[in-house]
C-alpha cells in the first residue's frame, strides 16, 4: 500500500521548503495520524502522532481543505488540556490525495497575530503554492512506486531466469557482461567475468557480437574447462543492435536429459533376463562380475536373442548406471552418415553441414555407455577410427582440429562370426581383440528350451496386461508345439507369437487354434528339391555358417555332418562351395 513513510525523508524536506518559503510552520502527518514532517527542523520520532481530534485529523476525515482562523470555532481545541498554553492563531489544513485516495494531510500553521494577517492576505497564492508541493510530493510517490515496481520485475525474472537449468547471460553490444543467472555464476564462483572474451574465445565472441545473428547449438568451451552448446539471440530494440542474450546448456546435460527421453523404457533389470538354464544363468554371473568394470564388452549371439537387453542391464548395473546409455545400430545407418553419426562435424565441415556443428554420440555417451549394435557391419575405414577412440578414449569431429576425451564404456554386439569377417580381411583383427576383452554369448533359445516355458509365462503376463485380455495360461498342446518350434527368431519370434495369439485367443488360454498357422503347420525344408546333391550342398552349407571357415571349424562341422573332413573337402570343390560360403 503506497505510504507517506516510503518517501518520509523527503517528505520532511519539503516541509522545511515550505515552511522556509512561507516562514511559517509547516506540519506533514500521513493517514495513520504520523507526524512525517515538521518545519522546525527537529527530528521527528516515528512515534509521534497528533490527536485524533486535531484539524488535520478532521481534513483527513472529511477529505477537503479546512481553514480554522479561531480556536473557538473547533472542538478539539475546546476539549484540549494545553488550550491556554497553546500559541496557535491561524491554521490551514489541506488534504494529500495520491490516485483518490487520502494519504495525509498538510498543516501551514501561524503563531502569532502578524503570521496570521499574513497568512489571510496571502491565502490564495499560499494555497497554490501548497498545491505545487502536493504534486511533487505524489509525483516521487509514482517515481517510488515504479523503481519498487521495477525493482519486483528484476527480482521476479532473477528468480525465473535462476529456475533454468541453462546457463543465462545477457552482454551489451561491446561485450560487457551484463546479467548472468544463477547457475552461470556457480561455474567461476567468486572470480566472475566481467567481459565475453573472458568466457569465450575470440572468434565466437565476434561471431556473436558482430554477426547479429542467431547462433543454434554451437558447440564451445567455457572458461576453458567446460563443455557446453551455445545459443544466442540478438537483442534489436528500435532496429538497434543491442548486444545479444546467450544460452548455454551443458553437454553433459543434455545426454542425460536425451538418456531419460529415449531410454526410460529400457530400464532393465535382471528379472527381465528371464530363465534358469544354466546358459543364461552364465550371462547373469558374467554381467555381475564386469559390474564395476570399464572394461569392453563383445556380445555375440543369434538375431533375437536379447542382446541390447544384456547390453543395457550391464550398464544398469555398472557404476556408470546414472549416466548415458547411447545405443547405435551401426546396419541402420547409411555408411557416409555413420561417421557424423559418431564423432559428430564441425560447422561447415561439409556440404550440408549444419550451422553450429553436431555432436556425435561418443561424446553424448561421456561418462556412461556407448552400445555399438551390428559392429560387423562397419565400414572399415570407420573401424580405424573407432580403434582410435579404444586406444586413446579421444575423438575428432569431421573437420575439426583438436581432440575431444571421452570418458565411456564400449559396449558391441554381432550376430555374426567376427573372426570369420578377420579372414576374410572384412574385420580389423586388431579392434577385433580390442573389443573382446570381455566375451558374452547371448545363447539361441533352442539350446535353453527349458527357459520356454518360463519366457511364455513372462510374455503373456506383460502383453495379456496391455492388450486388456484375461488370459491366464498356455494348454498343453499350444505348449508342445512351442517346445518343438525351432525359435530360429530365437526370444524374439517367440515374443511376437505370444503376442499375435493373445490378441487370437477368444477364451482365457492361448490354444492351439490361437498360435500363427505356419507355427502349427510348418512346411517341408526341402519338399520343393529333393535332388541329393542339392541336399548335401545345402547340409555342408548350414554346417559351414554354423562352425565357421576356419581349419578347427571344418573338423567340427565334418563330425556334425558324420563326414571325414576329407570328404568335407571334396564335397565342397565338387559342388564350388569355397566362393559361395561367406
Amino acid at each position: 500500500m503506497v505510504s507517506l513513510t516510503r518517501i518520509s525523508e523527503y517528505v520532511a524536506q519539503t516541509a522545511n521548503i515550505i515552511g522556509g518559503v512561507l516562514e511559517l510552520d509547516v506540519l506533514i502527518v500521513d493517514r495513520s495520524l504520523r507526524i512525517i514532517g515538521d518545519s522546525d527542523l527537529a527530528s521527528v520520532s516515528e512515534e509521534e502522532c497528533i490527536r485524533k481530534d486535531s484539524i488535520l485529523a478532521k481534513v483527513m476525515a472529511e477529505k477537503e481543505q479546512i481553514i480554522l482562523s479561531s480556536k473557538e470555532h473547533n472542538a478539539g481545541c475546546a476539549s484540549c488540556l494545553q488550550r491556554n498554553l497553546c500559541m496557535v492563531e491561524m491554521i490551514i489544513g489541506i488534504p494529500i490525495f495520491f490516485e483518490s485516495k487520502i494519504l495525509g494531510s498538510i498543516g501551514i500553521i501561524a503563531n502569532t497575530l502578524y503570521d496570521k494577517e499574513k497568512m489571510i492576505n496571502n491565502q490564495e497564492n499560499y494555497l497554490k503554492f501548497i498545491d505545487r508541493m502536493i504534486e511533487l510530493l505524489t509525483n516521487r510517490l509514482k517515481e517510488e512506486q515504479a523503481l519498487e515496481e521495477i525493482s519486483l520485475l528484476k527480482k521476479r525474472m532473477e528468480v525465473v531466469l535462476d529456475s533454468i537449468d541453462d546457463f543465462l547471460v545477457l552482454v551489451s553490444r561491446d561485450g560487457e557482461i551484463l546479467q548472468t543467472n544463477l547457475n552461470f555464476k556457480n561455474i567461476f564462483k567468486r572470480k566472475k567475468p566481467k567481459y565475453l572474451n573472458e568466457v569465450l574465445c575470440a572468434d565466437v565472441v565476434d561471431q556473436l557480437l558482430n554477426d547479429s545473428e542467431e547462433v543454434k547449438f554451437k558447440e564451445v568451451k567455457v572458461n576453458k574447462i567446460h563443455d557446453f552448446l551455445l545459443s544466442s539471440k540478438p537483442v534489436i530494440v528500435d532496429q538497434k543492435d543491442h548486444g545479444a542474450l546467450l544460452s548455454f546448456k551443458s553437454i553433459k546435460d543434455v545426454a542425460v536429459e536425451m538418456n531419460e527421453l529415449y531410454t526410460h523404457s529400457m530400464d532393465v533389470v535382471f528379472d527381465d533376463l528371464v530363465g534358469e538354464s544354466p546358459q543364461i544363468n552364465m550371462v547373469k554371473e558374467r554381467i555381475k562380475q564386469i559390474a564395476s568394470s570399464s572394461s569392453t564388452v563383445l556380445i555375440d549371439g543369434e538375431t533375437g536373442t536379447g542382446k541390447e537387453v544384456i547390453a543395457r542391464l550391464i550398464h544398469n548395473t555398472s557404476t556408470r548406471s546414472n549416466a548415458p546409455f547411447v545405443a547405435i545400430n551401426c546396419s541402420a545407418i547409411p555408411e557416409d552418415l555413420m561417421e557424423s553419426e559418431l564423432f559428430g562435424y564441425e560447422e561447415g565441415a561439409f556440404s550440408g553441414a549444419k550451422k553450429g556443428g553436431k555432436i556425435g554420440k561418443f561424446q553424448l555417451a561421456s561418462g556412461g555407455t556407448i552400445f555399438l549394435d551390428e559392429i560387423g557391419e562397419m565400414a572399415l575405414h570407420l573401424q580405424s577410427k573407432l580403434l582410435r577412440v579404444l586406444q586413446e578414449r579421444q575423438v575428432n569431429k569431421i573437420g575439426g582440429l583438436e581432440s575431444t576425451e571421452v570418458d565411456v564404456r564400449i559396449l558391441a554386439a554381432t550376430n555374426k562370426r567376427l573372426e570369420d569377417l578377420v579372414k576374410q580381411g572384412r574385420f580389423r583383427e586388431d579392434l577385433y581383440y580390442r573389443l573382446k576383452v570381455i566375451p558374452i554369448t547371448s545363447p539361441p533359445l533352442r539350446e535353453r528350451k527349458d527357459d520356454i516355458r518360463l519366457l511364455v509365462d513372462y510374455f503373456i503376463s506383460y502383453y495379456a496386461s496391455r492388450i486388456g485380455k484375461d488370459i491366464n495360461g498356455i494348454s498343453d498342446n499350444a505348449m508342445g508345439i512351442l517346445m518343438e518350434h525351432p525359435w530360429k527368431g530365437n526370444v524374439r519370434e517367440l515374443r511376437n507369437v505370444i503376442e499375435f495369439s493373445i490378441n487370437m485367443s477368444t477364451g482365457d488360454m492361448i490354444t492351439q487354434t490361437s498360435l500363427p498357422f505356419d507355427l502349427v503347420h510348418p512346411t517341408q525344408e526341402y519338399d520343393e528339391d529333393l535332388n541329393i546333391e542339392v541336399v548335401t550342398q545345402r547340409l555342408i552349407e548350414k554346417a559351414l555358417i554354423k562352425y565357421g571357415d576356419s581349419t578347427i571349424a571344418k573338423e567340427m562341422a565334418a563330425k556334425s555332418l558324420g563326414i571325414s573332413v576329407a570328404t568335407l573337402y571334396r564335397k565342397m570343390k565338387e559342388l564350388d562351395l569355397k566362393n559361395s560360403i561367406g
